[in-house]
């Protein structure tokens, strides 16, 4: 009766010390988990936040319309959410220019993207601030005012390659375009015909190519380098068309006074004349 007994002794000894060694093992193997696992007591603190942030953040987001970020619109999408309400092309709605159609942008094109932009941003008549869109930024609304006029027989240049924008307080975009202009216009006067002529240029980029670009299609509107254009214009002098451009001149079409920068000096709207009767068949 004992044989028996003793042998299921040395069998439960065997199983208790075999699940010893494995229970051992498996400390041992855990142990040296943790050891490689990356933990560091000196930053726990450091880790305490990061778990916090990601225990707290948003567990999903929510993006409107085509998902693009505020301030990173392109001027074509915004037309075809916001403004082709009532500038489409077959739009009803009265007073608004409509686009593609040259005649009707070609008077508000003469005066200048400043005078377009505020008029935008603060609303106009029975046109609302920003168009009804009130997160649009200074810099999409430009977008968007030159992609309609540039549809529409206009040329103004890309916003995004111009320099920074005007505040929305009413400061001169053309002014601030035109201040390089300006300062080099300044050195010019006593440099001689050559920097006068470099100086009408600048002024010519950064202001005058917005209706007299040579791919403009204002109307009665002479663009650079098309002779047959100035031609009439040049026979009258160059103190009329010095006077015509200072002052302002409406015939056919309508020219505002200093291209619609105020801050222009004579001697500056006088050397953009220049530059642009001599680039189109002239010799003032």
């Amino acid at each position: 009766m004992n044989q028996p007994t003793n042998r299921n002794a040395r069998g439960s000894a065997l199983f208790n010390l075999i699940g010893g060694i494995v229970i051992l093992l498996a400390t041992l193997y855990f142990l040296v988990k943790l050891a490689t696992g990356g933990y560091q007591p000196g930053t726990v603190e450091e880790s305490t936040r990061a778990a916090v942030q990601t225990r707290i953040q948003p567990q999903g987001s929510i993006t409107e319309g085509d998902g693009v970020p505020v301030g990173e619109r392109k001027g074509d999408k915004i037309f075809a959410k916001v403004c082709v309400q009532c500038h489409a092309a077959d739009s009803n709605t009265p007073d608004s220019p409509k686009i593609t159609h040259n005649a009707e942008w070609a008077p508000r094109i003469a005066k200048g993207l400043q005078t377009l932009f505020d008029h935008a941003w603060n609303g106009f008549n029975a046109m609302p601030a920003k168009g009804g869109q009130s997160d649009l930024t200074e810099q999409e609304l430009k977008r968007v005012i030159v992609y309609m006029a540039n549809q529409s027989g206009g040329s103004f240049p890309d916003p995004d390659a111009a320099p920074a924008a005007a505040p929305a307080s009413g400061a001169s975009e053309a002014a601030a375009s035109a201040a390089p202009a300006a300062e080099g216009a300044k050195e010019a006067g006593a440099a001689g015909g050559e920097d006068v002529a470099a100086a009408g240029k600048k002024v010519f980029d950064g202001l005058c190519f917005g209706c007299h670009s040579a791919t403009s299609a204002i109307p009665d509107t002479p663009r650079i380098t098309h002779n047959d254009e100035w031609a009439p214009r040049i026979k009258k002098g160059k103190d009329t068309l010095f006077k015509h451009a200072i002052e302002g001149f409406t015939d056919k079409g309508m020219m505002p006074a200093k291209g619609g920068n105020e801050a222009l000096t004579d001697d500056e709207v006088k050397a953009a004349v220049v530059y642009m009767v001599n680039q189109s068949g002239g010799k003032f």
